[in-house]
């Protein structure tokens, strides 16, 4: 009999992480967002807190530093503009070199491979014709994300004010929602929650610091001008995913290009990027980020692994700070007591 509870028990678990699973996959486009959202609005809580008990009004306690934030990530833009500028007043500059290097290429190519100037043409052409064949769901598929993007934007900071408006509301749903003898526990588990987000929001600028050292070290090894500013630049411009690191990352192997002639150097810098970033996501971020909130590094590569499979990039944010929120509503309640005891350090 107690063979068959168990047996049952498990069954109930492995169905509920189905559904689960199921849930997330098929709502992300509505989930994400608001699990940002919802990041954010933890974060920025304690500073509402202490504009309010200083007498401000509540709408502008949550105005204040929500367009701080906002400020935050126009300048990022801003910076990431400002990048792409200078690599375009660089374009002539850039076709002088590349003119050159593309007659060596052939030459290489013809020399190496018996490819003429004829069959090099055609292959480019082929591979065109390749290209234009799939430009449908290419377009389709770079229109869809910018819509998602622009509708983050816009969505994201009214799902924060909302959040915030009706903390109360959300606090009573979930105290009511909780069995009795355990609601005295649940003020005590928000408060351990907001503590937690703090010291993630700590650990990812221990990441991002650790990455534009790492960053500065190897450019410098490799004899890059300005190491320290071309490191840092590309460690926070990591924030914005995809285009922050490779629009920060274009400019140093472009001045170094331009400036060497050699495509040395650039290669070189390509690599000390690709390494670092392969450091980051893999052991730097798992160990820093799940030290600050108390996650074993197997359960913090679980978590961005899984989040990564789930949601892609914001998956791997996301999921290590909601993954240290159930071990801490583990922690308080005596049935997910081992969940607790298998996911802290």
């Amino acid at each position: 009999m107690e063979k068959n509870r168990n047996i049952h028990s498990s069954l109930q678990y492995l169905l509920s992480l189905l559904v689960l699973g199921f849930i997330l996959i098929f709502a992300k486009s509505f989930l994400i967002p608001l699990a940002y959202s919802l990041l954010i609005a933890i974060v920025i809580y304690p500073i509402c807190k202490f504009l309010e008990n200083k007498g401000m009004n509540k709408v502008l306690s949550i105005l204040i530093p929500l367009l701080l934030v906002c400020v935050l990530f126009v300048g990022l833009i801003i910076l990431l503009s400002y990048e792409m500028a200078l690599l375009s007043g660089k374009w002539p500059l850039i076709q002088d070199k590349i003119y050159p290097l593309v007659d060596e290429i052939q030459e290489t190519l013809y020399r190496k491979f018996g490819w003429t100037s004829q069959d090099q043409i055609l292959w480019i052409r082929d591979s065109l014709e390749k290209l234009s064949q799939n430009a449908g769901a290419i377009i389709q598929e770079t229109s869809k994300a910018t819509f998602e993007a622009l509708f983050n934007l816009i969505i994201i900071p009214i799902y924060i004010s909302l959040i915030l408006l009706y903390r109360s509301k959300i606090v009573a749903l979930i105290t009511a929602l909780t069995p009795d003898h355990h609601r005295e526990k649940i003020p005590l588990v928000i408060n351990d929650t907001i503590n937690m987000f703090s010291k993630f929001i700590r650990g990812m600028a221990t990441v991002y610091i650790t990455v534009g050292v790492l960053n500065t070290l190897g450019l410098w090894f490799i004899g890059v001008e300005n190491p320290l500013i071309y490191g840092m630049l590309t460690a926070i411009m990591t924030i914005i995913p995809y285009f922050g690191i490779l629009i920060s990352a274009l400019l140093p192997i472009t001045l170094s290009w331009l400036s060497t002639g050699s495509l040395w150097q650039p290669l070189g810098i390509i690599s000390v990027f690709t390494v670092v970033q392969y450091l980051e996501a893999n052991l730097i971020f798992p160990y820093v980020v799940g030290k600050h909130v108390n996650l074993n590094t197997l359960a913090s590569i679980f978590a961005i692994f899984i989040g990564a499979l789930i949601w892609g990039v914001a998956g791997m944010i996301l999921f290590l700070p909601f993954i240290a929120v159930f071990r801490i509503f583990a922690e308080h309640f005596p049935e997910l007591k081992p969940w607790s005891d298998f996911l802290k350090k």
